[in-house]
């Protein structure tokens, strides 16, 4: 799949209430995790942008910050303005406190989207990640839909039943359990620097 195929989201626009900071920049070895997450994102696409209703907080990063059209509705929220904003056909849509996933995890992602709407990993408990996955252009107009109703959970889209989801179980040897852990408190911070040491 051509890099000017795929569109690079990174949601940073969440409130980070549990972490008590903001979670995107949050240093790990010296760097941020939206810097972490955007250099990862390079690798298959050349545009990134980041999903954020403050663009000043971002701004230096030097990519493009898009805030909602649909305020207060969370990352489906985000994933429609990217939509709306970009004409390439898939976009890549990553929450920004993702640590261990990398350009292989995506480019996985990109392989395994033809003939699908969206391509989401789920964790062996059957647990969908939904904020670390592809999506099709094509849906925009169910995204648009479910946000007019202020039907805002990511789960619900991935639920309608005209959308072909291809959904990527560990057995697939694409995404293991550990490599979609997201850091949500200073407690998950800590765990995931123990275990890198």
């Amino acid at each position: 799949m051509p890099a000017d195929r795929v569109s690079g989201v990174i949601l940073a626009g969440g409130k980070s209430l549990r972490m008590g900071r903001d979670k995107a920049l949050l240093e790990i070895h010296g760097q941020s995790m939206i810097v972490r997450t955007a250099s990862e994102l390079s690798a298959v696409t050349d545009e990134i942008v980041i999903s954020a209703n403050d663009p000043a907080r971002y701004q230096a990063l030097g990519f493009p910050v898009i805030p909602d059209m649909y305020s207060g509705q969370g990352p489906l929220a985000g994933l429609h303005a990217a939509m709306a904003r970009t004409t390439r056909a898939l976009v890549l849509l990553l929450a920004c406190d993702l640590p261990r996933i990398n350009s292989r995890h995506l480019l996985s992602l990109i392989d395994r989207s033809q003939g699908f709407d969206a391509v989401v990993p789920r964790s062996s408990d059957g647990l969908a990640h939904p904020l670390c996955a592809l999506y099709r252009r094509s849906c925009f107009t169910f995204v648009d839909a479910a946000l007019a109703r202020q039907m805002n959970k990511m789960t619900s889209l991935l639920g309608n039943p005209s959308l072909k989801v291809r959904w990527l179980s560990p057995e697939d040897g694409c995404f293991a359990d550990g490599d979609l852990i997201n850091l949500n408190s200073p407690s998950d911070l800590d765990d995931y620097i123990a275990s890198i040491r």
